[in-house]
């Protein structure tokens, strides 16, 4: 069975009665949504719990899920929806969590000089793609932290494909500037963190 099939499946299941049928969706998507909510949150704390309420929000919300929809576009529109009206109160906690568990953090690593580098280039792409306008940024977070094809964050922000792929392309531009000279060159396909 594809994913889309998969997936509607798992909805009836869930709308006849079958309340574990939606852990197989959780099971398949929490990742992507998790990555999707830390692009924006920054913290994987803050990440988690928000996950975990998108998922909450699905849940209650599956009635609203029409058979033949693509459920990865439903939900990150849920996602992207209740990141936007939460955000101010993640961005307040995240930097409480950040302050007090900066000393947490120090634990010795295995390679400090590794780490350390990899931090800097995670914090500046965080930063780029969160001074991307936000009609650049949000394609960038659904296509890249959720992983989420073309089509489907084109139905998630109900765009055409065309001009999601437009929008990808100038925050790529824009991020290659951001970034120039702040990482490493190589021959990287797309956005790495």
């Amino acid at each position: 069975m594809k994913g889309d099939a998969v997936d509607s499946d798992a909805v009836a299941r869930v709308l006849s009665g079958d309340r574990e049928a939606f852990r197989a969706l959780v099971d398949r998507y929490e990742q992507r949504i998790v990555a999707f909510c830390g692009a924006r949150l920054r913290s994987d704390d803050d990440a988690r719990d928000a996950a975990q309420e998108v998922f909450v929000r699905a849940y209650r919300s599956l009635n609203t899920f029409r058979s033949g929809e693509s459920f990865p576009s439903w939900l990150f529109a849920i996602a992207a929806n209740h990141l936007r009206t939460r955000f101010r109160v993640f961005v307040s906690d995240r930097h409480k969590i950040e302050a007090a568990g900066s000393e947490a953090a120090a634990a010795a690593p295995a390679d400090p000089a590794e780490e350390a580098a990899d931090a800097i280039r995670a914090q500046a792409l965080r930063r780029a793609v969160a001074a991307l306008p936000r009609d650049q940024r949000l394609p960038v977070e659904l296509y890249y932290f959720g992983e989420l094809s073309v089509a489907d964050t084109a139905r998630a922000l109900s765009l055409s494909e065309e001009a999601v792929k437009t929008r990808l392309f100038r925050a790529r531009k824009a991020l290659r500037i951001a970034l120039e000279g702040k990482q490493p060159r190589g021959g990287s396909r797309g956005i790495k963190v």
